[in-house]
């Protein structure tokens, strides 16, 4: 019988921990271990209370889970890696010390804050990890895909079957730091809500002809896009779009040549760059492309954040506010306000107010 990717995660995190650690030194009296998302064994505190977010994904989530009394730091730059909106959700994000940012900490400035725990990007130079567990604090890395060890540091993974990594990840991931925090049940139903909202796109489009699909392009300033190796073709192609750019590896700069060749019939902009979307309309270079010509240009709400790496929100809201966008008919019956509200007083205990 055919597992679900929640039904896999528990009874990885289960596996993960009940195990017992095979360094040398045993695992201190109140403490269990964990394997973070490199397949690292680490060692946290039975009750975790304090907590330093290097990623900013992990913060969000932390904050998805009623968990923010437990941070005493975060990431730098939040507001632009998150959207400022996080800071009204959970106010106390706004007077927290910044000790570093995804690639950097200042070891001092984290070992000041006395935090249970650090959760870093899977990236985060090895040196930097290596000073903070050397001084006694535990550092849990995240990726939010799953992959062999040999792609799993990397920021461009090659992955087999993109969609079951990045689905598996980010639900391995949300269950990986409701146990270290000490919110399992609030874990648990956040990924039952994604899972859930995504099978409702997936069950409208299961009949789509792969010829239908609508060529489908991320602008990003710069003729930057996202191509293989990203959540964001996942996002695309979970929604019912083809990426037009998936022949590219990882964020790149391509040309307008190329994009000419493309000829996508949609273009989607990630709300952080909405001056973007102007700047196309205006400038006579992108005036062939039938997205242009078609008005098909998509500036996204702030809850969608189709990065390179998915959020519990993307899954469960951006995809389906996507996949109206591009098959309208196929959800005209859909609530999607309803929908968003439902998400954000269920998990971020407030209303939704953006646009």
């Amino acid at each position: 019988m055919m597992r679900s990717p929640l039904m896999i995660a528990k009874a990885t995190l289960v596996a993960l921990l009940a195990a017992t650690a095979t360094t040398a030194a045993a695992p201190q009296a109140h403490a269990r271990v964990v394997v973070d998302q490199l397949g690292r064994e680490v060692t946290v505190p039975d009750e975790v209370n304090r907590v330093v977010v290097l990623q900013h994904q992990a913060l969000d989530i932390i904050v998805e889970l009623n968990g923010q009394d437990k941070l005493v730091g975060v990431v730098r730059d939040w507001p632009k890696l998150l959207g400022g909106s996080i800071g009204d959700y959970a106010p106390i994000i706004k007077t927290l010390p910044q000790p570093g940012d995804l690639k950097t900490a200042n070891v001092e400035e984290v070992l000041a804050l006395k935090p249970d725990v650090v959760f870093m990007t899977h990236y985060a130079p090895a040196a930097t990890v290596e000073s903070l567990e050397k001084a006694g604090i535990p550092v849990v890395e995240l990726s939010f895909f799953t992959a062999p060890a040999s792609e799993s540091a990397k920021l461009n993974p090659s992955l087999d079957d993109e969609n079951t990594a990045y689905t598996d990840g980010l639900v391995q991931a949300v269950s990986l730091i409701g146990a270290v925090i000490g919110r399992e049940g609030e874990a648990n139903a956040l990924n039952d809500y994604v899972l859930a909202s995504r099978k409702i796109v997936a069950d409208r489009l299961k009949d789509l002809d792969p010829a239908e699909r609508v060529r489908l392009y991320m602008a990003n300033p710069d003729l930057h896009t996202y191509g293989r190796g990203k959540y964001t073709g996942v996002f695309m192609e979970a929604s019912g779009g083809a990426n037009v750019a998936a022949d590219i590896k990882g964020y790149a700069k391509v040309t307008m040549e190329q994009v000419l060749a493309w000829n996508p019939q949609a273009i989607v902009v990630q709300s952080r760059y909405e001056p973007l979307v102007a700047e196309i309309k205006s400038d006579p270079a992108w005036a062939p492309i039938q997205a242009v010509r078609d008005d098909r240009i998509y500036l996204t709400p702030e809850y969608v954040k189709p990065w390179g790496h998915p959020l519990p929100e993307s899954m469960a809201l951006g995809e389906l506010w996507m996949a109206r966008k591009l098959y309208p008919d196929r959800f005209a019956d859909v609530d999607f306000d309803a929908r968003v509200q439902d998400f954000y007083a269920k998990f971020y205990r407030t209303s939704y107010t953006g646009r």
